[in-house]
């Protein structure tokens, strides 16, 4: 192990972080090396070259292509890997629009409607099948194809019309439809259209520089939010759909296509085999044309599906999810926001790997969470998915550029908050996590049959309700499981039946490389005969298989009692009433591998955790999944051996006191909130360890400190009035001024993020563009600083005079901040009381008009007033203290007088504290980092016996700055475009903040 803990110090790049870096501005082959060199000095090992929102460039144009190639060529000399995305924007498949320009409508997403008439001069002509039946309510009681137009209904009959509907053309897809990702001609036109480009361009570089590419939510059904249909009956469909069909099915489809959409006889069958053949046809047409082609072209093929956690969306976007990760080098998932209980969407994937052997599972995760997110934020969400299996992050977002509507792209830009400075602490901490975290095998004993083939024999593809339910159950069984510490891998049937055998000699259930004593069955509706096979040779043979009520009534949705009576009534089935009494029965189904009880002996649920096998070593990553609560526990580790506890933050590694007590070594520990711990086990070795030395004493700071603002106060002005040649306004949201300025001017509305990209229109000139808009902007000023005071703007170059309270001031660019965007233009002629800034603009269809920031040595009030500082601050919300938009580092400082042995340990923490990350400087020198509440700091080396000067400084973040400042939540669960732009109910006039500050005492304890 020892080559292993010199690596474990500092892994290379292959365990690092591989973000998505948006390509979403006028591009500058210079500044995206400069960025890219950024990225290599903060421990990232890759980047994922991500056209986004606000891209100016054309996507795929040849200014793009020699941007990528300069990075590429760049990437070589800063080692770093480089890796394509394949889509503008997303989701993947429609290359930008050029699909449906090379092949049109075969590049263009169907859907199969239906209708039910009760006239046939309600029939259009344009019906693709036709049918007389009888229905009550949504059930059909009689059915009957028609052939022609020749039709007599009598009075309880009605006519069900199936229609063919290509989709709707929309601002997201740059003008035209989504893609048609069920038809191989389209994704072939897809591969010609993006993978071929990069190739003729790049291939020297493929599968040495380019490491491979990313998919991005690639789909069937885009229409979950509305598809602008005219019936509620809407599935999703393509021309070849009904060939397929028949070649798989070995019946034609139209003849049962009604009982997809209603209830009857043959409903159960008809939805099985419509949504399986449906799965098999996406998995077909674009996974596996796809995957062939990186094959053939030795690059490795990434991403990550559309709706991976909620059954009925599951179904509409893919079908199922699981059969595509047969077909990704590393598979992917997508974790948003802060989310802490997304089992079932990490599980699908890491099974999988598992059982294929794919070393890698890849996150793209901490979108939306909002510029507050902190160093603690990745590390929590981070871990629990590392638990289940996930080893490589890929960072939503890194943005190239600030400017106008990307900061609001699903924030937070990791490489723009103040932290950045110091963001290796993470990437170091989740390189040595990876690479561990890739050692061996895992165990998991247990395989959960996935039950979404069940529910393909309920869903409509309209009512979500029955579906949605067994897919929450479902997840409750995964949340069980986790809870009382039995791992699992899940199993997709499709999967099974081409990987799946029985060892009967060591009594195992093999899917692919990995093995299972225990087969778990869910409440489920269906089976595939396949699955039955295996399970009863597995029973045969001494195996052991759990099945939970209700007990299933169909083989492939098919009624099949005798095969199902064989399963059932096998002498060696365990039937289980449900979640409960599986999670009561278990242990003495299979003995635990390990155990983590609180003070009464419970399992404490909300720890996860993962084992794996290394050489004979075995390796324990154990998580607390609560953000808010610490837990003293007992683990309990199956086996006898020494033990070891790895900090994958600091690169240490030291052993452990521990006790070997029936036939498992007791750990007893305290877990702070969302803190985890990583343990190496020895079999068979020991070592006399002596218990943890106790806390002789604490000491406490003072609650106030001296404080020191190391980065310009703010104050964010973001209303204004505004005239175009006319009468003032009243005073408005700025983002409001600049909907009623394009709207006067007839240009497109920018508000939000969802329009036409802006490389299409851009560059067109606009009758109105240069059109005189004046804005006057109004701040308060208690005491006038004593130095410069800045505008802050976005809008520098569309700026033509600017006023301060009556007088013209020179436009001068003395810098930027933030962002070379952010242009500092000093003011004068500020006064006490009121201050207006009138600027003179001209106005382009170009123009992006954004909030304006002052910028200086001051105070803020909460009344929004200039202020002079006070030189102390307390525990509590610096908000309320004089900062309320400050978006920087805050130094706290306090003299501390102290007495301490030769011997003694000193630790400092803190308890409560909002800070992105906080750095310690002890007498004058830095001694560290507080990144998250549960790390404890050794300061021992730093401290004097007597005087000492603690410092600590407060990284903040965007959040108070750029908003959102006016939605009535002040922590927002899902932070998109729209959380800056609220209106309605959730907008208020007041800001609303979020606080930053120390908000428990500072801590040291002296341990001898």
């Amino acid at each position: 192990m020892e080559d292993v803990k010199r690596y474990f110090k500092n892994p290379g790049k292959e365990y690092r972080a591989i973000p998505f870096w948006s390509w979403n501005d006028k591009l500058i082959s210079q500044d995206l090396i400069a960025q890219a060199k950024e990225f290599k000095e903060k421990g990232i090992g890759g980047f994922f070259m991500h056209s986004r929102v606000g891209l100016e460039t054309e996507y795929m144009g040849e200014e793009w292509l020699k941007c990528i190639e300069d990075v590429v060529k760049a990437s070589k000399e800063i080692d770093i890997d480089p890796w394509l995305y394949d889509e503008d924007r997303w989701p993947s498949g429609f290359a930008g629009g050029k699909v449906a320009e090379k092949v049109g409508d075969e590049g263009r997403a169907k859907v199969l409607a239906m209708k039910i008439l009760k006239d046939i001069n309600e029939l259009k002509g344009d019906e693709i099948a036709i049918y007389k039946a009888k229905i009550i309510g949504e059930r059909i009681f009689s059915l009957e194809k028609i052939e022609n137009k020749d039709i007599n209904l009598s009075p309880d009959e009605s006519l069900i019309a199936l229609y063919r509907f290509i989709a709707p053309k929309t601002d997201w897809y740059n003008g035209d439809s989504p893609p048609d990702n069920l038809n191989p001609k389209s994704v072939n036109a897809f591969i010609k259209t993006t993978h071929e480009v990069y190739y003729e361009r790049l291939k020297d570089e493929f599968g040495k520089t380019i490491k491979g590419i990313f998919t991005d939510e690639p789909n069937i059904y885009p229409y979950l939010w509305g598809g602008g249909f005219d019936t509620e009956y809407v599935l999703p469909y393509t021309d070849i759909f009904p060939e397929f069909f028949k070649e798989k099915r070995g019946y034609d489809f139209w003849e049962i296509a009604p009982y997809v959409f209603l209830n009857g006889e043959k409903s159960i069958k008809a939805r099985y085999d419509f949504w399986r053949t449906i799965s098999e046809l996406f998995v077909e047409s674009y996974t596996k044309q796809i995957s062939d082609w990186c094959k053939e072209h030795n690059i490795l093929f990434t991403g990550h599906f559309l709706e991976e956690n909620i059954f009925p969306h599951i179904i509409l976007c893919s079908g199922s999810i699981m059969p595509h990760y047969e077909y990704l080098d590393i598979p992917g998932i997508d974790i948003l926001t802060e989310v802490r209980y997304e089992f079932l969407t990490v599980k699908q994937a890491s099974s999988v790997a598992n059982q294929l052997g794919k070393e890698k599972v890849i996150s793209e995760t901490y979108g939306c969470t909002g510029w507050e997110f902190t160093f603690e934020g990745q590390k929590h969400v981070g871990d629990w998915q590392y638990a289940l299996g996930v080893n490589i992050r890929c960072q939503h977002l890194f943005l190239y550029s600030l400017r106008g509507c990307r900061k609001r792209d699903y924030p937070p830009s990791f490489n723009h908050n103040p932290s950045w400075e110091y963001q290796n602490i993470v990437e170091d901490y989740f390189a040595r996590l990876s690479y561990i975290l890739t050692l061996g095998n895992p165990i998991r004993d247990i395989l959960l049959i996935h039950p979404i083939e069940s529910s393909w024999c309920e869903f409509n593809g309209k009512d979500k309700s029955i579906p949605k339910e067994r897919g929450e159950e479902f997840q409750n069984i995964i949340s069980a499981l986790l809870g009382i510490h039995y791992d699992f891998d899940l199993g997709d049937e499709s999967i099974i039946e081409k990987y799946g055998r029985v060892d009967k000699e060591k009594k195992e259930f093999i899917v692919g490389k990995a093995k299972y004593k225990v087969v778990i069955l869910p409440q489920m509706l269906t089976l595939r005969k396949s699955t039955i096979s295996l399970l009863l040779e597995f029973l045969d043979n001494d195996g052991k298989v759990i099945l939970l009520e209700p007990l299933p009534e169909y083989i492939e949705g098919e009624e099949n009692k005798d095969l199902l009576d064989k399963l059932i009534s096998h002498p060696n089935i365990i039937i289980l009433k449900g979640r409960k009494t599986l999670t009561e029965n278990i242990e003495n189904i299979l003995p635990r591998r390990i155990s983590i009880r609180d003070v009464v002996g419970q399992e404490v649920e909300q720890f996860l955790y993962m084992e794996r096998i290394f050489n004979g070593k075995k390796i324990f990553f154990i998580v607390n999944n609560d953000r808010e609560k610490g837990y003293d526990v007992d683990i309990y580790l199956h086996g006898e051996g020494r033990i070891e506890e790895w900090d994958p933050f600091t690169g240490e590694i030291r052993d452990v006191f521990s006790m070997f007590t029936e036939g498992y070594q007791h750990i007893r520990v305290k877990f702070a909130p969302a803190e985890s711990k990583l343990y190496v086990m020895y079999p068979g070795e020991t070592i006399r360890i002596k218990k943890p030395k106790e806390v002789k004493k604490t000491i406490y700071l003072e609650p106030t400190f001296e404080v020191e603002r190391l980065d310009p106060n703010i104050l964010t002005l973001d209303t204004c009035q505004y005239k175009i040649g006319g009468e003032w306004s009243e005073e408005i949201p700025i983002w409001i001024a600049q909907r009623r300025i394009r709207e006067n001017l007839g240009m497109i509305n920018i508000d939000y993020n969802n329009r036409v990209q802006r490389w299409k229109w851009i560059n067109n000139t606009h009758p109105n563009d240069n059109t005189r808009v004046e804005l006057k902007l109004k701040f308060q000023v208690k005491k006038v600083p004593d130095k410069e005071i800045y505008l802050l703007t976005e809008n520098f170059k569309d700026i033509e005079k600017i006023f301060v309270n009556g007088e013209e001031i020179e436009k001068i660019e003395k810098g930027w901040y933030l962002d070379k965007n952010f242009k500092k233009i000093p003011l004068e002629n500020i006064q006490e009381g009121e201050n207006i800034i009138h600027i003179i603009l001209e106005y382009k269809n170009s123009t992006e008009l954004e909030d304006f920031y002052l910028l200086g040595d001051f105070a803020v009030s909460l009344k929004r007033e200039i202020l002079e500082e006070n030189k102390t601050i307390s525990l509590g919300d610096w908000v309320h203290q004089g900062y309320p938009h400050y978006a920087g580092r805050m130094l706290y400082r306090q003299n501390l007088n102290i007495t301490k042995s030769e011997n003694d340990i000193v630790l400092l923490s803190i308890d409560n504290f909002s800070a992105t990350l906080i750095k310690a400087v002890i007498n004058g020198k830095e001694c560290g980092f507080i990144p998250w509440r549960s790390h404890k700091l050794d300061i021992t080396n730093f401290i004097n016996n007597g005087e000492n000067k603690i410092e600590l400084i407060l990284y903040g973040s965007l959040r108070n700055m750029l908003g959102p400042l006016h939605h009535r939540a002040q922590k927002i669960s899902f932070v998109s475009a729209q959380a800056f732009r609220v209106e309605g109910d959730d907008y208020t006039s007041d800001y609303v903040f979020y606080p930053y500050g120390l908000f428990s005492p500072v801590k040291l304890e002296v341990i001898s």
